[in-house]
């Protein structure tokens, strides 16, 4: 699993995100991230937590700027999250990045196509 701080931009706002590779979705935000960016609730879903609770999560969209690369991802909004940004692994592939766990900062890849 692979964790790193970046800046990133949702919506052309500057945001600090922690990127995990163990979350299998694009971006989780804070109910209070999702508020200053008025993101657009356009459905719900359920997530489980690392403690094994399921929570509603509701469903969003947005552009995510990750150092030189950006893209529309599915945000999901939470509301007891205690950090604002969450970064996973369906955004960085999408984006072509993969978290360099020696140094624990993001290495660009470019896309893969299979």
């Amino acid at each position: 699993m692979g964790l790193a701080f970046v800046d990133v931009e949702l919506n052309g706002v500057k945001l600090r995100a922690l990127v995990d590779t163990g979350f299998n979705g694009d971006v989780l935000v804070s109910s209070k991230i999702a508020k200053e960016l008025n993101l657009p609730v356009i459905g719900e879903s359920s997530r489980k937590t690392v403690d094994n609770r399921i929570i509603k999560t509701l469903v969003s969209y947005g552009k995510l700027k990750l150092l030189d690369s950006e893209g529309y991802v599915i945000i999901e909004i939470i509301e007891e999250m205690p950090l604002d940004v969450l970064i996973g692994v369906r955004a960085l592939e999408a984006l072509g990045f993969v978290v360099d766990t020696t140094t624990g900062t993001l290495r660009k890849i470019g896309l893969i196509a299979v």
